[in-house]
This record gives structure tokens, C-alpha cells and sequence, in this order.
């Protein structure tokens, strides 16, 4: 049977490959849109999918709590437990989708009020509109709720393949709908087609890989009070989440216009797709910290707690400071000049990106430990402060002020008061103090690297791939170096390293390196 690192090494190089098409996929069609449409229409596509993603609040976290509450009936082997919860997770989508219409439906009159400029004429804006919501209404209608459980069972991975696979589909498709029809509905009609193929496909690969799970019985009311209570605390999460990355497109469309939206879209699509990856490797090995958490101490999983929040603050710096390095060598060759802006806006990306992710393992402890209901208010403080710091930084700072207003969030509120959450629930015999030390050093490590990166760059006389190329190492070089050596001195150093080379598959280098007292 294999392991829960087999099932993370495993899980993280699909999601890996997943990422990649996905950004692939988006770069490309990114390139077609501007092309041959233009950028008011990539910047229509990017304020439509945050519109959406706003309305998919109505999912309430379901799936986040429903995978949660599988851990512990697929670790036990109880078919009829695991049943019971397909059946209640099928009912509970299904209604999620009605909802959807509905509110669908009252928010249709107020879109001309979130599209004031830069409109083009030959849309219908509210059939547009429509198709998007039929594309994620039709994403909870079917079968979802199926794919919970490739996730609660540490197959992550067929996940992933199955998006892969028909992502490169529907943009292959896409991209011919463009060039040759240059018509953006039949862009748009792809999508909804390509989810009902997507969800059939998952739908029968998850009844041949797990026959004995059906949708029958019924689950017991204390657990569905708890998955309540959960789903409550969840929802408070997810709004949080959305708001911080789906308002700030809905802001600048409102107030700057659908041009400059595109332009932002466009700097964020690179951080993003980056932030994706990152994402996807640490959802990759939530399975597992649940499966931890359930059978392991506290005590064991606080020394695993360590390892892992260095080893993805080592990765978010180094990809901070590369980002410093060849974003503005690889927009210019992208789009040219007339979609960048200056190096202090860049900077501001760069900051957003590591403010994003420099309490990501801590996030992930506290979801697969449970504690969304635990930490319930942090996510409406934080959402009530980016939304009022949205609207009065725009007005000040132009495009920077939505990633100021989120910078704030993540480092005030969720870098402060999340983790605490973590530690008054969970490692209740640790001192909360000593990791936020640690998250302080991370930054300034960061911070000198970047600095001495953005200097040395400079100096390069060299454009297009070549400039992206000798930046690109010139980051990692120096990203790695200053990280390693001003990490080295921490206790879970040696374990983070090790880690990392059996993580990769390079176990019998490990072994070479490891002293036999350590082994």
C-alpha cells in the first residue's frame, strides 16, 4: 500500500502538470484574445470569471467539509458511512445549483453598473453573462460531488489528469472558434460543453475505481450538524478567498474600465498562474495532514508542521524573487510596451504574491485539522477590510490600491490572527511567537534577495529570451543561496533538506549525504 509521501509525490507531480497546462492554456488563449479580438474582450473574459466566482460563494465550502468528514470513514474502511455522505453531498450540490440561477438571475439588471467603459458593441452583454452562469451551474448540477472522493482518498492525481485532459481540449477548440470565426460567443459556448464532458468523464472513472461507493443511506444528524458547522466556518473562509481575488477585477472595471482591467489581468495572470501551482502542491498534501492528524501526535505533527512551512517559504521566495527578476522582460516580449507598467507597480505584484502565500501551510493545517468554525470571525473582518480598503485605495493609489488593500489583509489579519487560531486550537503546547519570528526572517531573507536580484538585472544588457533566461538564473542563484544560508540555522533545517530530496524521488542521495547517527 502506498504511503502518505508516495501519495504527496505522486499527487504534487500531477498537480504540477496540471498547472502547467492550465497556464499554458491560459497563455495561449490569452495571446489569441488580444490578438485577434482585442484586450476589452480579454478583460470581459477575466471580470465574467470573477463575477462567477463571487456567485459560487453559494457552494458554502460543502466540498472542503465534505472531504474533511471522508478521511475518517475511507481510512476505517466504512463503505456505508462514505455512502450515506455521497448521497447528502449530491442533494446538497444539486440545490446549490438552483440557488445559483436564482441569484443569477437578481444580479443580471446591476451588470451595466460593473461595465461602464470600454463595452464592445457587437455583445450582448446579459447573453454572455448567461452562458458563463449556465458553465458553473451545470459544474455543481452534474457530478461533482464524485471527485470528493479521489481527493479524501489521496488520489488527488486522477484530479488532475482529468482536468488536464480536457482543458487542452476546450482551448484547442477555443482557439479555432477565434481565429477562424473570430466570434467570442462561440468562445464562450465551449466551456459549458466542455464541463458536462469533464464531469461524465469523472463521474464514470470514479464508479470504476470505487464501485462499492454508491449514493444511498443516510447520515446520522450528529454529523450532519457537524458538517454544518463546519460548512459555516468554511463559508466565512471561502468568502474571505473570493473577495480577495475577484473584487479587485470588479473594482477596476468599475472605476478604471474594462482596458486597464485587461492590462492588470494581465501582470496577474503571471502570479497567478505561478500562485496556482503553489496552491495545487499544497492542496496535493492536505490529504495526507489530515491522515496525520487523525492517527499521528501533536507533537509529531508540529516537527512536520516546521518542515513543510520552510520548505514552501524557501519555494515562495525563491519564485518572489524570480518574479522580480523576469516579469518585466517577459511582458515586454509578451504584449509589448503599451501593456506594462512601471517597476514600482511590478514590485507591488511581487509583494501581493508573497503576502499570498507566506501563511499558506498554516492555512492548510487549520482546514485539514477542522478549525474553519474555530476561526469564523477573522474571515469577515478581513473580507469587510479589503472590500472598504478596495473602493478607497483605488480612488488613491489607482491600480496598486487593490493589491495594497489585500497586502494589508494578509499580513494584519490573516499572518496574525490565523495563526493563532492554529495554536490556541491545535499546537496548543507551542509558542506562537517563535513561528512568527520565523515568518519575519522568511521576509527580510526575501527582501535582501530580491533587492540584490533587481540590481544585478539591471546592469544585464540583454532583451526577449535571453534576458528571461540569465534573470531566470540569476534569481535562483541568488534566491537559493541567501534562503539556505539564512535559514541553516533553524532546527528543521536538516529535515526540510532531506525531505525535499525524498519528496523529488532522490532518496539514495539523501541516504549518501545522511550520517549514520541520522539515520
Amino acid at each position: 500500500m502506498a504511503t502518505r509521501t508516495q501519495h504527496a509525490r505522486r499527487n504534487i507531480i500531477t498537480s504540477v502538470i496540471n498547472k502547467l497546462v492550465i497556464m499554458l492554456s491560459s497563455f495561449i488563449m490569452r495571446t489569441v484574445l488580444i490578438k485577434y479580438l482585442g484586450e476589452v474582450y480579454l478583460g470581459l473574459d477575466s471580470l465574467f470569471v470573477s463575477i462567477l466566482e463571487i456567485l459560487s460563494l453559494t457552494e458554502l465550502g460543502i466540498g472542503s467539509a465534505m472531504v474533511y468528514s471522508m478521511y475518517k470513514p475511507l481510512a476505517e474502511n466504512d463503505t456505508a458511512a462514505v455512502c450515506a455522505l455521497l448521497k447528502l453531498y449530491r442533494t446538497v450540490y444539486r440545490w446549490i445549483a438552483v440557488i445559483m440561477i436564482v441569484l443569477g438571475l437578481i444580479i443580471t439588471p446591476f451588470l451595466p453598473l460593473i461595465v461602464k467603459k470600454d463595452l464592445p458593441s457587437d455583445v450582448n452583454l446579459y447573453a454572455l453573462f448567461f452562458i458563463n452562469l449556465s458553465n458553473t451551474v451545470l459544474s455543481y448540477m452534474l457530478f461533482a460531488y464524485r471527485s470528493s472522493l479521489f481527493t479524501a482518498d489521496q488520489q488527488y492525481s486522477v484530479n488532475n489528469n482529468i482536468y488536464s485532459g480536457f482543458k487542452i481540449g476546450s482551448t484547442v477548440v477555443q482557439v479555432i472558434a477565434i481565429i477562424v470565426f473570430r466570434n467570442y460567443y462561440f468562445y464562450c459556448i465551449v466551456l459549458p460543453l466542455t464541463t458536462i464532458l469533464k464531469n461524465l468523464a469523472t463521474y464514470l472513472i470514479s464508479v470504476k475505481m470505487y464501485p462499492q461507493y454508491k449514493c444511498e443511506g443516510s447520515v446520522p444528524k450528529a454529523e450532519i450538524d457537524a458538517i454544518k458547522k463546519r460548512c459555516a466556518g468554511m463559508f466565512l473562509h471561502k468568502l474571505s478567498f473570493v473577495f480577495r481575488n475577484s473584487l479587485d477585477s470588479i473594482v477596476l472595471s468599475a472605476f478604471l474600465g474594462l482596458t486597464i482591467l485587461a492590462k492588470y489581468n494581465s501582470y496577474y495572470y503571471i502570479i497567478n498562474a505561478i500562485s496556482g501551482i503553489m496552491i495545487l502542491v499544497s492542496n496535493s498534501v492536505t490529504a495526507s495532514v489530515g491522515n496525520s492528524i487523525v492517527v499521528e501526535s501533536q507533537a509529531k505533527n508540529y516537527k512536520d508542521y516546521n518542515k513543510l512551512q520552510l520548505l514552501y517559504m524557501a519555494l515562495t521566495s525563491w519564485l518572489t524573487v524570480c518574479l522580480v527578476a523576469c516579469t518585466q522582460p517577459f511582458m515586454k516580449l509578451w504584449l509589448g510596451e503599451k501593456m506594462m507598467f512601471g517597476d514600482g507597480i511590478m514590485f507591488v505584484f511581487c509583494i501581493y504574491f508573497f503576502s499570498t502565500h507566506f501563511v499558506r501551510v498554516c492555512h492548510l493545517y487549520r482546514q485539514a485539522a477542522g478549525l474553519w468554525w474555530q476561526d469564523r470571525y477573522r474571515p469577515i473582518v478581513e473580507t469587510v477590510s479589503n472590500l472598504v480598503l478596495n473602493i478607497i485605495f483605488v480612488k488613491i493609489f489607482g491600480v496598486s490600491g487593490v493589491m495594497f488593500s489585500t497586502i494589508f489583509c494578509m499580513v494584519c489579519i490573516e499572518g496574525t490572527w490565523g495563526t493563532r487560531i492554529l495554536f490556541k486550537h491545535y499546537f496548543t503546547e507551542e509558542k506562537q511567537s517563535i513561528y512568527m519570528l520565523k515568518l519575519l526572517w522568511s521576509w527580510f531573507l526575501t527582501a535582501v534577495a530580491g533587492a540584490i536580484v533587481y540590481f544585478i538585472c539591471k546592469k544585464v544588457p540583454l532583451e526577449g529570451i535571453p534576458a528571461l533566461i540569465v534573470n531566470g538564473i540569476i534569481g535562483s542563484v541568488v534566491s537559493v543561496v541567501v534562503f539556505a544560508a539564512g535559514s541553516s540555522f533553524l532546527p528543521e533545517f536538516k529535515d526540510a533538506f532531506f525531505f525535499a530530496l525524498h519528496i523529488v524521488g532522490m532518496d539514495k542521495i539523501a541516504k549518501k549525504l545522511k550520517k549514520p547517527s541520522d539515520s
